[in-house]
């Protein structure tokens, strides 16, 4: 078999739970090839042939090496379309350029399977968050996506109230008038919003009908598809994955009993964590007015992350601001993925505070490896990986005193968990059961490799 993964952005990059995903996906294979050679079993070490195509643009189309798989830079759609008939895949899994992904495949004749890692792919706005600050559970439409979208645009909802009165089809016009001029600020981003509302509500039709099958990371993912018109036959639930490694040092701390989480009981110091991007649908503005109304000098929190936009640098350096006489908070910025299960080993607790749909939560994930108790937000991802009260403590989002509560729960009775987590390598092989599966379906016989 021939698949080719495109990856969510730059393949070499490490911003973002799809980055990380691929790379580790990508990884996982290129191990299973090593292992099957290394045992001089050569009839089956070559049945899958793996390569990457990495959209990025602004840069020049590229062909690398990486770990024995080719790698193609690609930064527009002419390249991709010549890296695909370069490659000639039996399948695609398509994590980033979703849509153009499935156009190219459906002119190529290629089935193309898309993995849905976040809410923008059927909520115009991206994060499947209302202007109430509450988890979308509305099927997206025009009247429901206009004052979301209006709401990450500067002075949007002032103007709401008058736009609303417009029709789709005549705001739109407004939009494709105002794309011929120069940008105008304000004015411009305000005036285009109707118009990219009603690509966006157009585009995941398109792609909804053109990609050949949907993997939901989480149930609650699932059911965001299949409210948006999304067929039952066209979507499976898998997991994620985590590294073997990780599941490695899980069980290294556990022959250790958990020695580190013992040294922090001895020094009464618990540590608090957060790991991910420092982004306002991510809550950490209540997980930090959570944490500082709780006045005890042996708790502290770590954030680890970063700002990866103007917007999200603006929102931490408000955070940072705020809470700067807290000693006990303390900013880590960004560690590369590479050091993250070493960094979090000293500490006692995880908190995901994430107030928008999470799709899965790779964080709970590491964290749950290490036997690390869970305190999480019910946001889709993290029911499907916590049980209350026995891996960790699930809280309502946006809930400052359930989070604080939870917060002082652990600090006065820590404790550590004992859960299975699924590996990569159970995950791949859900997922080439799945490609197989969708080649049969479509009687399509993988190419000898």
């Amino acid at each position: 078999m021939k698949l080719t993964i495109v990856a969510s952005g730059d393949f070499f990059s490490d911003y973002g739970g799809g980055q990380v995903y691929v790379r580790n996906l990508v990884d996982e294979l290129v191990r299973r090839r090593l292992a099957c050679e290394n045992t001089g079993n050569t009839d089956n070490c070559n049945t899958i042939e793996v390569s990457v195509i990495s959209y990025v643009k602004n840069t020049n189309p590229t062909a690398r090496d990486y770990k024995g798989i080719s790698i193609y830079q690609v930064n527009d759609e002419e390249s991709f379309r010549n890296a695909l008939q370069q490659i000639r895949p039996d399948i695609v899994h398509a994590n980033g350029e979703k849509l153009t992904t499935a156009r190219l495949c459906k002119e190529l004749g290629i089935p193309c399977v898309v993995t849905a890692h976040h809410g923008g792919l059927v909520c115009p706005a991206g994060t499947l968050l209302n202007t109430d600050d509450e988890i979308c559970r509305s099927p997206a439409d025009y009247s429901h996506c206009l004052k979301c979208y209006l709401r990450n645009t500067p002075t949007g909802l002032f103007w709401y109230p008058l736009l609303k009165q417009y029709s789709q089809e005549r705001y739109s016009k407004i939009g494709q008038r105002l794309e011929r001029l120069p940008n105008i600020p304000f004015l411009s981003p305000i005036g285009r919003t109707g118009l990219i509302v009603s690509r966006k509500l157009a585009e995941w039709k398109e792609l909804s009908e053109t990609a050949t099958h949907f993997i939901a990371p989480s149930d609650a993912m699932a059911e965001a598809l299949r409210r948006n018109g999304c067929p039952e036959g066209k979507i499976t639930v898998i997991p994620h994955g985590i590294p073997d490694k990780n599941i490695t040092i899980k069980n290294q701390s556990s022959r250790e009993g958990n020695t580190s989480h013992i040294s922090h009981l001895t020094s009464h110091i618990i540590n608090f964590y957060y790991v991910g991007r420092i982004n306002y649908v991510k809550g950490i503005h209540i997980l930090l007015k959570a944490f500082s109304s709780i006045e005890n000098p042996n708790i502290k929190l770590h954030l680890i992350g970063g700002a990866g936009t103007k917007a999200e640098q603006r929102y931490m350096d408000r955070l940072k601001n705020k809470y700067h006489k807290d000693s006990r908070i303390i900013w880590h910025g960004k560690v590369p993925y590479d050091q993250m299960q070493n960094t979090i080993k000293a500490f006692n607790c995880l908190v995901h505070p994430t107030i928008c749909l999470e799709i899965f939560g790779l964080d709970i994930a590491e964290a749950l490896i290490q036997n690390k108790y869970v305190i999480a937000t019910r946001c889709g991802g993290a029911e499907m990986q916590i049980h209350n009260e026995k891996e960790g403590l699930l809280v309502e989002p946006n809930n400052i005193n359930e989070l604080k509560n939870a917060i002082i729960h652990y600090s006065n009775t820590p404790t550590s968990t004992n859960s299975k987590v699924l590996s990569i390598k159970q995950h791949t092989e859900q997922l080439l059961e799945l490609y197989k599966t969708t080649l049969k379906k479509l009687h399509i016989a993988p190419k000898q490799v």
